[in-house]
């Protein structure tokens, strides 16, 4: 399955869930919140449309609902990062690399490395 596109706003809804592992509902709004200052309905509504994309699951486990996130955070950075390269550098990848070198100086891709 490709990953579908996911908005800002909705990553914020999978980082606790790529972070902390599935979810009942009032802690992954309590975690949302805490980062991002939404309420309730602003989580929900996010949420609702993460399943709808296939990209989250709710399931009962242990008679607890929690959510799942179905597309790993490594999926997603892959997803995005071609998208900038389709949109910005003509799918050339070596376009970006050279690009980022140009900017940044080079070097190690380990930012602890260039410290």
């Amino acid at each position: 399955m490709s990953t579908p596109h996911i908005t800002d706003g909705e990553s914020a809804v999978l980082e606790p869930l790529w972070r902390l592992g599935p979810l009942p509902p009032v802690a992954l709004v309590e975690e949302v919140s805490a980062r991002r200052g939404w309420g309730k309905p602003t989580v929900k509504t996010l949420l609702a449309r993460l399943m709808r994309k296939g990209v989250v699951r709710s399931e009962r486990e242990q008679g607890l609902l929690r959510y799942r996130a179905l597309v790993g955070r490594d999926d997603y950075i892959a997803a995005e990062v071609q998208a900038l390269v389709e949109r910005l550098f003509q799918g050339d990848p070596g376009a970006l690399l050279a690009y980022l070198e140009a900017r940044h100086g080079g070097g190690s891709a380990d930012p602890a490395a260039r410290a």
